[in-house]
Formats: C-alpha cells, structure tokens, sequence
C-alpha cells in the first residue's frame, strides 16, 4: 500500500504535536491529549486519556462517552476502534485492528501487505491489565475481559472472559 504526500504530512504534524503532550502528567496532560486527539481522531468524547497511550492511525479511533484509558494502552486505528460509551480500559492493553498476510511463502511477509479488521468494544465493556483484542474482534456490552487475556474471537455481551486465547468462563449477574 502506498500512502500520498498528504497522509505522510498529516501523520507528521500528528505524532509531533502528540508527542508533546503523550507523557504530560495528569490532570493537565488529560485535558492536552483530548485537545491533540480531538483535531486527528475520528471521534472523541471523554477527556480520561491517561500519559503513555500510543495511537497509530488515529483516523479510524472513535472514542465514545465517560471512557478511559489507562497508562501504556496501545490502539491501532488501522482497521477501525471502536470504544463506546463507559468503557474501562486498563493499563498496558493493546487493540491491533490489522494483520499482516503470510501465505505466499514466494514472497517476504512485508511484501504481502496486511489484512484490516475492525475491533468495536461495545458499551459498558472492562478490560482488565494486559488485555490484547486482536482484528476483527467484536465485544459484547457490559462484558469483562480478565487481565492477560488475548481476544481472537468475538464476545458475547455480559461475558467474563479470560485466558489464551480468551473463552468466556461466565456471565455477569443480573442487576
């Protein structure tokens, strides 16, 4: 895939004006994220980005209401994100919304592109330390992912899911 002049220019201004404000302590760091993030991302509604959080292709980064995101968390726009409203997001987690191909053995892996999925977590969703979501994965409201897990597949809503890969080991409770 080739990217225009455009694309390389507004990735330029974003990671050198993001990269000002990634480490800035919190509260003021939090309010000069949301101020970066809000001019590069496809949407933005909580201000709750804590230092450390890297995002790649923000352009595909739509963050919804009374979210946060905690230190270290890694979010890959490539394919699509998705964070809906009242999500938690725990530190040191990673959304990786593209893969690359391999199946032409002819040819190196970087020569045979990436293939984009989009990762939506859905409202109301906790992922717990050290949580990976992997492209293409979808997960269902109100759902808890145990710290550690790696996600390949989509989660029903009200899950507890864990492990490696993740599997769904129960269902909250009702209210």
């Amino acid at each position: 895939m080739r990217y225009t002049l455009a694309t390389y220019l507004r990735a330029a201004l974003y990671f050198t004006c993001y990269g000002v404000v990634k480490y800035l302590p919190p509260p003021i760091g939090d309010a000069a994220r949301y101020l970066v993030l809000k001019l590069f991302v496809k949407q933005i509604q909580s201000w709750k980005i804590k230092d450390g959080v890297t995002l790649w292709f923000p352009e595909g980064v739509s963050i919804g209401r009374h979210v946060t995101i905690n230190e270290g968390v890694f979010m890959d726009g490539f394919g699509g994100l998705t964070i809906s409203d009242h999500c938690r997001i725990a530190h040191g987690c990673s959304f990786i919304s593209e893969d690359h191909v391999f199946g032409d053995r002819t040819k190196p892996i970087w020569q045979q592109g990436k293939r984009a999925g989009a990762i939506v977590l859905e409202e109301d969703v906790w992922c717990g330390c050290g949580v990976k979501v992997m492209s293409g994965v979808t997960i269902g409201k109100g759902s808890v992912i145990a710290a550690g897990a790696i996600v390949t597949r989509d989660i029903p809503p009200y899950s507890i899911a864990m492990g490696v890969p993740a599997r769904v080991v129960g269902m909250r409770g009702q209210p």
